[in-house]
């Protein structure tokens, strides 16, 4: 009886702390990734990113003292990252693209949210996607965050291309 016990015992507690186990393992590789990326963009060092958001699988970082943004999109296969020295550049915009919805209660539905750079004295632009209906999940929240962080990096974009 006793065996028995210590038996089902083991297995419940590898059935609780396995899957935490994993879940800590990958934050952890995932958290190493992304300082790897803005180390590489960071002129050595991720610690001078010192403004960041994450929502929705996207990761946005500032270096205020070199102006350089990094947008990680961990929602496309492979990841995209988008790094841009806002020193180049003198305007900043939100675009949203829409198309008409199948829904009978909606008129359209938003497709993309993005920031568009435009580069100083000449007409190269740079755009900053933050929402893709395609590679995300169709959930209007989705929508509603990811617009919402596009809105507020406008405000620090702008800010610091001023």
């Amino acid at each position: 009886m006793e065996t028995s016990t210590n038996i089902i015992g083991l297995f419940l507690i590898l059935i609780i702390v396995l899957p935490i186990a994993l879940l800590l393992k990958n934050q952890n590789n995932s958290g190493k990734r992304i300082n790897q990326i803005l180390h590489s963009h960071g002129n050595g060092s991720s610690k001078s990113f010192t403004e960041r958001d994450a929502i929705n699988n996207k990761i946005v970082a500032f270096d205020p003292n070199q102006k350089i943004l990094v947008l990680i999109d961990q929602n496309t296969k492979p990841e995209t990252v988008t790094a841009v020295d806002l020193n180049a550049f003198d305007k900043a915009s939100i675009i949203r693209k829409s198309e008409p919805s199948q829904v009978k209660d909606r008129n359209e539905i938003t497709t993309q949210v993005e920031i568009l750079l435009e580069k100083k004295g000449t007409e190269k632009k740079e755009r900053l996607l933050f929402y893709n209906f395609e590679y995300e999940r169709p959930i209007q929240i989705t929508y509603y965050r990811d617009n919402q962080l596009a809105e507020k990096w406008l405000a620090i974009i702008q800010q610091s291309i001023t």
